[in-house]
């Protein structure tokens, strides 16, 4: 059983403070279980609260109890809820958070994250802002301290060098790489230099440049930064032997990486993928996977397993697939 830094319920609560104020009460009543096992909390204007979790998706009902059907007992989300999430979620400072609003997500304190839809509103520079809210859903940070034991064995016992963990949405990737940082920045790997890249500060979780996550006594954090400029800024200004970044999306970013790698920089990434050909198919990761660099991939096994190592496979075992 792994031990966690805040326990889940402590983090369900954190992250149902962000809600506005009818659905925040409701949710605060829920049995310790639901909240325990929550992973999500969805709310769309004018449909019900969902909450997905290790049990599936269930629904919020105006007695502070959960159903399987949403009913006509299901707690059903005003524009009023809306606009009170939204502005709360945005610590009631909408412009501060406009570039993280654009591309679809906020950072919440403690590592949550809010994502966000609604109608795009765009200038010659593409998306400028977002009008008329319509569903928000706020994903619950979990710190799982020993989640990564199993992972970082294998690394060691396989000599790895740079490794990727691919998995689906809700699989764990993000709680896993921070405890692979909290064991590789640490004693159990000899407190090797070692950048984390936190571009949507869910990693670390810094607040006023102090982690609220457990991440390493010889870790540095590159909080917001793109990832792509941030690879080259982390390799010419922090002399890293490790670099940690979190859900590789594109080929500008594989670019960037394949300069670190050039450098004898190691790389921990994730991506999503739901199994070896999905991985394969991903032209970034094609592209990675030819520097050479890259040794083992880690498959996650998936959302109600979150952060367990499914199969752990060589590159050249992987290639062999295709």
């Amino acid at each position: 059983m792994f031990k966690t830094v805040k326990n889940s319920i402590e983090r369900f609560n954190e992250a149902a403070s962000f809600t506005g104020q009818r659905i925040r009460k409701l949710l605060y009543a829920l049995p310790k279980e639901i909240k325990a096992d929550t992973s999500e909390i969805r709310i769309r204007c004018g449909r019900p609260v969902m909450l997905s979790g290790m049990y599936g998706d269930i629904f919020l009902c105006e007695n502070a109890k959960i159903s399987y059907i949403p009913d006509s007992s299901a707690c059903r989300v005003s524009i009023n809820d809306i606009e009170q999430c939204f502005h709360t979620v945005c610590g009631y400072s909408v412009h501060t958070h406009q570039n993280g609003i654009c591309k679809g997500f906020v950072t919440l304190s403690g590592g949550h994250r809010a994502g966000i839809a609604g109608t795009a509103v765009c200038d010659k520079n593409g998306i400028g802002s977002i009008r008329d809210i319509s569903s928000i859903n706020i994903r619950i940070s979990r710190e799982y301290i020993g989640c990564a034991d199993y992972l970082f064995k294998k690394v060691k016992e396989n000599k790895a060098k740079s490794l990727i963990i691919a998995g689906t949405p809700s699989s764990g990737k993000t709680t896993l790489l921070r405890d692979f940082a909290r064991l590789i920045a640490g004693e159990e790997g000899g407190y090797r230099k070692t950048v984390i890249i936190d571009e949507r500060e869910e990693i670390a979780a810094c607040s006023n440049g102090i982690p609220g996550n457990s991440i390493g006594i010889s870790s540095d954090v590159l909080s917001g930064y793109p990832k792509k400029e941030a690879v080259l800024i982390a390799v010419r200004s922090m002399a890293p032997q490790n670099i940690i970044i979190d859900e590789i999306g594109s080929v500008e970013e594989a670019a960037a990486i394949e300069e670190g790698v050039n450098t004898g920089v190691d790389f921990f990434l994730s991506v999503h993928a739901a199994d070896e050909s999905d991985l394969l198919r991903r032209p970034q990761i094609s592209r990675l996977l030819n520097t050479g660099a890259f040794s083992h991939v880690a498959f996650l096994s998936g959302r109600h397993t979150p952060s367990q190592v499914n199969r752990f496979i060589s590159v050249e075992d992987l290639k062999c697939l295709n």
